[in-house]
């Protein structure tokens, strides 16, 4: 009895004798991922960014900072700091009020609203380049659905992706019906998840449906509402996969952002030290936006960071 009781406890994952053999185990598949797909890339695109390599010349000396020092003077690459600032402030502030409207108006428990809402989360499922080039041929001038809708009550479409303030209006706009539903989503969960007692509270001392809003439900829902902004600015800031199938980054460059700069450098031009210089600015401004966003906007009712 002796020797069968050992018996398994001298196999079984986690014993007292090799605690650590189970753990190590368990995550080493986990722990070789991270390091083949995510730690030496990240670490051989900065040796990248700091050298001269091309597909003409195939040497890749080392040059030091020189590609950060050529992004800097460089008019394309602020171009496209631009083009991604002007999409991430534009579409990610009418993300968060019409989802937080939509969340709003949901959670009147209108008879029916939950079919709605199964369509409503529809675009978001899509993949962004498949989007891309769908409203594409819908804006199309010449045989396009919605040119052919605006023609048939007597107006004049404008020029979706043809014209440089109205392609940046147009991308704005789509990546919006995509991408609206995400912060519905978020904002209706929690506020699903808000105590029903702080509200019949408010409601017992006289509070109004917008006094009610504006001191109870928009701070207990600030949590929500941050992270989907961060989540969805910097998604957005990394936009690529709808500007290449949407606009190409045309016309005249007016839609090009950053990603679709470093693309464009790396596989186009094959100037591959210059786009993963690009990149890595990138990173840098991602990492100093979000830093200052989490430090001043106000995450919990009466605590700031």
């Amino acid at each position: 009895m002796s020797i069968a009781a050992a018996a398994p406890a001298r196999f079984a994952f986690g014993t007292r004798d090799e605690p650590g053999r189970a753990a190590w185990i368990l995550l080493g598949p986990c722990m070789l991922y991270l390091v083949v797909f995510s730690i030496y890339p990240l670490f051989h695109s900065l040796r990248l960014s700091l050298t001269d390599l091309t597909a003409a010349t195939g040497t890749g000396n080392f040059v030091g900072l020189a590609n950060y020092r050529a992004l800097l003077v460089d008019p394309q690459f602020w171009n496209a700091t631009w083009n991604s600032a002007i999409l991430v402030t534009c579409s990610v502030a009418v993300q968060v009020v019409l989802g937080v409207a939509l969340a709003v108006f949901f959670n009147l428990h209108l008879r029916g609203a939950w079919i709605v809402r199964g369509i409503l989360l529809l675009p978001m499922l899509m993949t962004p380049i498949v989007v891309g080039v769908m409203w594409r041929a819908l804006l199309n001038p010449d045989w396009g659905v919605i040119d052919w809708a605006i023609k048939a009550v007597g107006l004049s479409p404008p020029d979706w992706l043809g014209s440089v303030e109205m392609a940046r209006v147009t991308v704005v706009l789509v990546d919006c019906w995509q991408w609206t539903p995400f912060v519905f989503m978020i904002v209706f969960a929690r506020l699903q998840a808000l105590p029903q007692e702080v509200f019949e509270a408010a409601q017992v001392d006289g509070a109004g449906p917008f006094v009610t809003f504006r001191r109870i439900t928009l701070p207990m829902l600030m949590p929500a509402i941050v992270f989907a902004t961060v989540f969805r600015a910097v998604d957005a800031f990394r936009s690529f996969d709808l500007i290449y199938g949407l606009s190409y980054g045309g016309p005249a460059r007016s839609t090009t952002t950053l990603s679709f700069f470093a693309f464009q450098n790396g596989f186009q031009f094959q100037n591959y030290g210059y786009a993963a210089a690009s990149s890595y600015m990138m990173l840098l401004i991602l990492a100093v936006g979000t830093t200052i966003l989490l430090k001043y906007v106000q995450l919990r009712p009466g605590t700031s960071r």
